[in-house]
């Protein structure tokens, strides 16, 4: 009975695993590869020699065992399937076949191995694809075949059958079966292509683009131009920022052209940022979309590359590349050779172009990793003499971390605030070939490293700029007014209100802080006398419910002023717990040398007074009917907040002692329009500056309500915040004019998608939902709202009570109270920590974790640090000075 094809298949793989047991000798002792049938025979002596017979036993025995087939299966039978490995079982040792003699040949007398079929097409054709085992043999550039087999289903006995399948090369049968297939020679390898020597592009910048028109890739050269660039430097920005490539690719030669390649990421991420498109992101060829991009790309304005360029060098960016000339065959970097680097150090410096002056704060490197080895290669001793440093992303500090540890130990610890210090960021690659990341993780890590940092250089200098203009040009108003912020127009309604038009021009924008003694004094008295007819209103609050001090001055709204009392300025706070009567000028508990606020609330100016048992208010400008419902509606006093408070104080025994401290910390419902767009405002800020910029934003495009007198004798005027309507005509140039930055981009984008969801009307329709990781989602579709300008929105003005932001301030109480381990090793907030964090305030909390979570967040101000007990002031500084020990003791061992 023959045995199946399976087990025969099995038999054979056995013995061919077997067989690389053997110790083949020093590679040194084997002999160069040729096509002659003798020099076949001579390597083949080199071969291991032979194997006792107790381990052919052991092996045939292995092989029976393994098979778990019952006889007819014979040691004889495995005998003849290993023979094509083995010489001889009987002779009393083995004899390890060659990797270069085909199946049915021997190996030492080139004839046909007894039992087999010389007229196997296996044994006639089949080559291998590699060289022999342990040997130096150079393979052929000729690539070989090796052909599938495949088991006949009816073989003949005592033989192996084999036929030959799926060949891709044809094959030819050698006359005779004795005579042994030759591999080719490999006397001669095919010589080797030319590769041409390619030199980079010139570095683009504002100097040989706009000033001069001459770079390369300008649309129109003026070749009569004669313009000085120092003479224009006061009409361009200076370069703050060299985006440096590695290499032009062979599509980039061909067009003439910075990246290029159609596919190349980085002019659409330079369009999100600088609100153009480069194409259509579809392909010539299919007419189908750039999965990768297409859907994620912001704007629809499609600019050619020299409007490209002229927009992106506008805005003080610089592009060039890292080698200036190289050869490569292909466009990948790593198979750049024989380079020479740019002199990227002396146009840095102002060495060449750049105007002669020193500006570049940061260098990017476009091309992730492999390129910031090439400039570590060529420009490290730039790292060791302390002008560089490493960028803080993830990237920056490791590809970077080595030669920052070896520039410490020369110059202690560089920073790049220091003086003439230039940052080098480390960035995804935008080439094809790196994938590894998203376009969205792309345009996300190129925003925070390169374009949004370069913008605030930017709309710094357009300040300063437009301030000079504004100085020198006198006689010019055309050229002030588009440079100046102007002065709304009072409507005649509004006028009444006013004091004379002397006073317009008094007019200041006021940014008190609301912890802080306030840059302009507004008095009580003054107040008063805007309305005399209108008296204090009690809202009927009791002060567990409800303190404007802690609720006002938290940092979820921005457009409270503090009013001083003349008659209570040196008073002094009374300790928590003293049975001293609370002095008129303090807050109810202690925590602010403040009792009283103005500000606009809609069409609304109100005075917000807090007393020891309740809280006033007063109708400054506008309405009074209905004033009472409104600012229960905005203090949300329809929830209780005392069952609240005994609630949380269960689940946490810490917030217990905190909400024995701080008495009623409220979220507010404010209106969604303004919150968004204030929200927007305050990311990278600090309250101060974000109530500047929204004072400015409000006078731009609100309505006039009121000057507030002050004591040093300049009116400040109110206005109602801005409608999306009345924002229809803001443009980004105008928003950057008033000091809005960067951000100024991000509310003109919200504005236009605001308006094609439905308006107010759309936030105010977030309200009905359940899930705040639902209006999570719809709302970071805005622009420049991410998860937590999300979240504030959500819990500040659209009631989703569970909405949790979260900030290093937050994940460092989660990490110290609830959960240590989501602090973690990472330098930012990924989104999954930012979930972690979230959710363990919510299981903690069950009901309004957000009203909770900004309790304790209440009392990790600064401002609230004297009302709090001694042992939870305590707690926080240990564990603050832990976790400075541990970042030191980090820092140190990096």
């Amino acid at each position: 009975m023959a045995p199946s094809p399976s087990l025969l298949q099995f038999i054979s793989l056995a013995s061919l695993i077997a067989s690389t047991a053997f110790v083949y000798p020093p590679p040194s002792t084997q002999t160069q590869q040729t096509s002659s049938p003798s020099a076949i025979t001579r390597r083949l002596d080199h071969q291991p020699t032979k194997m006792n017979n107790a381990a052919a036993s052991t092996l045939s025995s292995t092989i029976l065992k393994s098979s778990r087939l019952s006889p007819p299966v014979t040691p004889a039978l495995v005998r003849q399937m290993t023979s094509r490995h083995f010489d001889s079982l009987s002779s009393g040792g083995i004899n390890c076949g060659s990797d270069d003699h085909d199946d049915g040949v021997s190996a030492k007398t080139s004839t046909p191995i007894k039992g087999s079929d010389p007229k196997s097409t296996l044994a006639s054709t089949t080559t291998r694809k590699y060289p022999p085992r342990n040997t130096k043999q150079k393979m052929s550039r000729t690539p070989t075949t090796e052909t599938p087999t495949s088991i006949s289903s009816t073989p003949k006995k005592g033989t192996v059958k084999r036929k030959k399948i799926l060949s891709t090369q044809p094959t030819t049968t050698p006359a005779s079966a004795n005579e042994i297939p030759r591999k080719k020679s490999r006397t001669s390898s095919p010589k080797k292509s030319t590769v041409e020597r390619t030199t980079s592009f010139e570095p683009a910048w504002w100097g040989n683009v706009l000033a001069t028109r001459s770079h390369p890739h300008v649309a129109t050269k003026l070749n009569d131009a004669r313009i000085s660039i120092t003479n224009n430097t006061n009409h361009y920005p200076p370069v703050h920022t060299l985006i440096l490539g590695t290499h032009p690719s062979i599509t980039s030669f061909s067009k003439n052209e910075f990246y290029g390649h159609s596919q190349n990421a980085f002019w659409y991420l330079a369009g999100d940022a600088l609100q153009f498109r480069r194409c259509s992101a579809l392909s010539p060829s299919t007419g189908k979309p750039y999965v990768y991009y297409h859907d994620h790309l912001k704007y629809k304005n499609i600019l050619d590359y020299p409007s490209q360029l002229e927009t992106i060098v506008s805005k003080g960016f610089a592009l060039w590349d890292i080698i200036q000339e190289c050869e490569r065959e292909g466009s990948l970097d790593v198979d750049i050779e024989h380079e020479v680097a740019n002199p990227v150090r002396e146009f840095c410096e102002g060495g060449i172009c750049n105007g002669g002056g020193r500006s570049v704060k940061r260098i990017v490197i476009a091309n992730g990793t492999t390129g910031s080895k090439f400039f570590l290669k060529y420009f490290k001793g730039w790292f060791l003499e302390g002008k560089l440093c490493a960028a803080g992303n993830e990237m920056s500090q490791k590809i970077f971390k080595s030669v920052m540890n070896q520039a410490r130990k020369v110059n202690g610890d560089v920073k790049k605030n220091c003086d003439g210090v230039i940052e080098v960021v480390c960035l995804p690659g935008v080439s094809p070939a790196a994938a590894k990341f998203t376009y969205l993780e792309k345009r996300a890590a190129w925003n925070s490293g390169c374009f949004e940092p370069g913008l605030v250089d930017y709309d710094s200098w357009m300040q300063q700029h437009s301030a000079r203009v504004s100085c020198d040009t006198t006689a010019s108003s055309v050229s002030t007014a588009i440079l100046t912020t102007p002065t709304r127009q009072k409507t005649q309604s509004s006028t009444s209100n006013s004091k004379s038009t002397s006073a317009k021009s008094a007019r200041k924008i006021a940014s008190p802080s609301p912890s802080k003694a306030p840059a302009t004094r507004l008095l009580s008295s003054d107040i008063a006398k805007l309305a005399p007819g209108n008296d204090w209103v009690d809202l009927k609050v009791a002060p567990e419910e409800l303190r404007p001090s802690s609720t006002l001055t938290n940092g979820q709204c921005f457009n409270w002023m503090v009013v001083e009392n003349e008659e209570d300025l040196d008073t002094k706070p009374v300790a928590v717990g003293s049975n001293d009567t609370p002095p008129k000028q303090q807050s109810a508990w202690g925590s602010h040398d403040a009792k009283e606020w103005i500000g606009p609330l809609g069409n609304r100016v109100l005075s917000i007074k807090e007393t020891p048992t309740t809280t006033l208010f007063r109708i400054v400008h506008g309405p009074t009917e209905g004033s009472t419902e409104y600012l229960q509606q905005y203090f949300r006093l329809e929830t209780a907040l005392s069952p609240l408070y005994k609630e949380w104080s269960k689940a946490d025994d810490r917030l217990s002692k905190i909400a024995t401290a701080i008495p009623g910390v409220r979220i507010l419902r404010q209106e969604p329009v303004e919150c968004m767009f204030s929200f927007i405002c305050s990311s990278n800020n600090n309250i101060p500056r974000i109530t500047k910029m929204l004072a400015a934003f409000r006078e731009k495009y609100g309505t006039f309500m009121i000057d507030v007198p002050s004591q040093n004798g300049e009116g400040i005027a109110l206005y109602t915040f801005p409608t999306i309507e009345s924002l229809s005509e803001a443009t980004e140039d105008e928003l950057r004019g008033m000091g809005l930055g960067y951000r100024s981009k991000y509310i003109t984008e919200t504005r236009d998608l605001l308006v094609k969801s439905g308006g107010e009307e759309y936030l105010i329709g977030l309200r009905s939902l359940t899930d705040a990781q639902v209006v999570q989602d719809e709302l970071t579709k805005f622009s420049g709202i991410g998860r937590k300008v999300a979240d504030c929105v959500a819990l500040f003005s659209l009631d989703q009570d569970d909405a949790i932001p979260v900030d290093v301030h937050v994940q460092h109480i989660a990490s110290r109270d609830y959960d240590p381990t989501v602090l973690g090793g990472a330098k930012s907030l990924t989104p999954t920590i930012y979930k972690r964090v979230g959710d363990l305030f919510r299981s903690r909390f069950d009901t309004n974790a957000g009203w909770a979570h900004s309790l304790l967040f209440v009392a990790e101000l600064p401002s609230f640090r004297g009302v709090l007990p001694t042992d939870v002031v305590k707690e926080m500084d240990e564990w603050r000075e832990i976790e400075q020990r541990k970042k030191q003791a980090k820092k140190q061992k990096d």
